[in-house]
């Protein structure tokens, strides 16, 4: 039978198989058809939110579609990746740090969603770092000084800490060290930086560059950073294991997840996106101006760093039973 001789609805089927194929295929590239918007649990203004809109910026001349950034702060980034799951749209991403794919889960025992299941990685962005800060009106100033005044203090030291894993990796190095320290729930814990400053609190774990402003006017004093690296915008604070105890070391860093149905083409499209404006020399510079340092794991390296994280963290918490105050 010639395709002529065929019912008109058979031929219009026929005909409409090759570009069925090619529209599955190269879906990713039509995307993004309209307002891609990226979800972040980070306040407006803080140093996250500036990474963000970098990134934001950069993604929409590339994809040639705005790029919004939407800020959803509160509960450890649980109201964000709510938010995002919400959505159920491929035009909806979630760029967040990475304890909330390798921690949140240990931490908060009734979560609506599983991170590994529901947040699928599409690529690093930027590497942070965390630093600890004591107050000026604590006497000691190193870390191996303010060990010793714990040992000799049980209880009497006070800490506050950034949610997730900085709270695991620090309640890890003092049960590693016996030492017994109170720690201060803050709901934003950038907010017990006047009390560090003050003296009400002793020692604060956090990200680093909201502590370099108030390190530079004396108010608080840099001790070490939780990395294995210097900081680009500290340099001359050492890092733990040149203090003495490497075990106070995380990685911290900034990440872009999607939704879990997301088609591996169109992941792979945006994964390598990213990738190629943080190669871009005037983004790149911008980023690492602000104190981040712009990561180029492959999406292998990716996923496997984050499952080794995952493991590494749910380990420290078995141990420990890491857990903070609600």
């Amino acid at each position: 039978m010639t395709l002529t001789a065929l019912p008109a609805v058979s031929r219009r089927l026929l005909l409409a198989l090759p570009l069925a194929g090619l529209s599955g295929a190269r879906a990713e590239e039509a995307w993004p058809r309209r307002t891609v918007r990226l979800v972040t649990l980070a306040a407006a203004g803080a140093g996250t939110d500036a990474v963000a809109r970098t990134l934001a910026e950069a993604l929409s001349k590339r994809w040639r579609e705005p790029v919004i950034v939407d800020n959803r702060p509160g509960g450890d980034g649980i109201v964000s990746i709510e938010t995002f799951l919400a959505a159920r749209d491929d035009h909806v991403l979630l760029f967040n740090p990475t304890g909330v794919w390798t921690a949140l889960h240990l931490l908060h025992d009734k979560l609506s969603f599983d991170p590994a299941r529901d947040l699928v990685p599409l690529a690093p962005v930027v590497q942070d770092f965390i630093a600890l800060g004591a107050s000026p009106r604590l006497g000691p100033a190193t870390l191996a000084e303010i060990v010793a005044m714990a040992r000799q203090r049980p209880g009497a030291l006070t800490w506050a800490c950034a949610p997730s894993v900085p709270y695991l990796a620090f309640t890890a190095f003092l049960k590693a060290t016996g030492l017994e320290l109170t720690y201060v729930p803050y709901r934003n814990p950038i907010a017990s930086l006047p009390d560090l400053a003050e003296g009400r609190v002793d020692l604060a774990f956090l990200p680093l560059l909201p502590m370099i402003g108030p390190a530079q006017a004396g108010k608080l004093r840099l001790v070490v950073v939780a990395s294995a690296d210097h900081a680009p915008r500290a340099p001359e604070v050492p890092t733990a294991g040149e203090a003495g105890f490497p075990g106070l070391a995380m990685s911290g860093g900034h990440n872009l997840f999607g939704p879990r149905d997301m088609p591996d083409p169109l992941r792979a499209r945006i994964g390598a996106d990213v990738a190629a404006i943080l190669r871009e020399p005037e983004v790149a510079q911008r980023l690492k101006e602000m104190g981040y340092v712009p990561r180029l794991d492959s999406p292998s390296e990716f996923t496997a760093f984050l499952e080794r994280e995952r493991a590494h963290w749910t380990k420290v918490a078995l141990a420990y039973g890491a857990k903070p105050a609600q």
